[in-house]
């Protein structure tokens, strides 16, 4: 893995009417934030020794770039915008968070990143990311199989049982994450049903010693359904 910065500034690209030309991959440089910052949140530490899951994985289609990580006790997957040619790319976690360190800094300014794709006939792909600002990060994909994550999130409704969907503000989860964080507790949660059968407020214990509870935000709709982008197969 290498990292370059540019001397000179990129100007913006403008698209070819060629038939020669190559496809250009651009998207925002707030959503390139977005969505790996969204994923290292569930990526491994370096202190678990499995390269597979200190990474993220980079899915781009048509229309939409997916970044996914998981440490095998949690899973997340992040969808923000991008036009360009498909590719797939595991890349490591360090890497990961060298690219969002500068994004971070482009997406003030609503600045474009471009994407170049290098694909061996064997082995890993590279990836060079093009910020506007004038900085370039060149990443080599690892050589690794990454789990087949579409598989383990739930698809089949059934599998739900007669469990009701129940939507929570996330600044009022986060605070359970805070309790006891040196005893290191599992957390119960124990979702309600109102005589309705609308969701009710959700029980939570943390050890012998503390308890709580949090109140659910009314959703339209409690179906569990799976979203579209997420049913959708590899690009490769």
């Amino acid at each position: 893995m290498t990292t370059a910065i540019l001397d000179r500034a990129i100007s913006p690209v403008v698209e070819s009417e060629g038939d020669g030309a190559p496809p250009l991959n651009q998207l925002k440089a707030k959503a390139l934030f977005t969505a790996i910052s969204d994923a290292l949140v569930f990526s491994a530490p370096a202190t678990m020794m499995l390269p597979v899951l200190n990474a993220v994985k980079i899915e781009a289609v048509e229309g939409h770039l997916v970044a996914v990580a998981t440490d095998r006790f949690v899973l997340g997957a992040s969808r923000v915008e991008y036009r360009g040619e498909p590719f797939e790319a595991l890349i490591h976690g360090d890497d990961a968070r060298r690219l969002v360190k500068i994004a971070k800094t482009a997406k003030k300014d609503e600045r474009e990143v471009t994407i170049d794709v290098e694909k061996p006939t064997q082995g890993p792909v590279t990836l060079t990311f093009r910020f506007t600002s004038g900085e370039a990060l060149t990443l080599t994909g690892l050589d690794l199989q990454f789990v087949k994550w579409r598989q383990m999130i739930v698809a089949d409704e059934q599998l739900m049982g007669t469990v009701v969907g129940t939507r929570y503000a996330s600044p009022y989860m986060a605070r359970f994450a805070k309790v006891r964080p040196d005893e290191r507790r599992l957390m119960d949660v124990y979702p309600t049903q109102v005589e309705n059968g609308q969701p009710g407020r959700t029980a939570i214990r943390i050890g012998e010693d503390f308890c709580g509870l949090i109140m659910p935000v009314r959703s339209e709709g409690q179906r569990y359904e799976l979203s579209t982008w997420v049913q959708s197969q590899g690009v490769c």
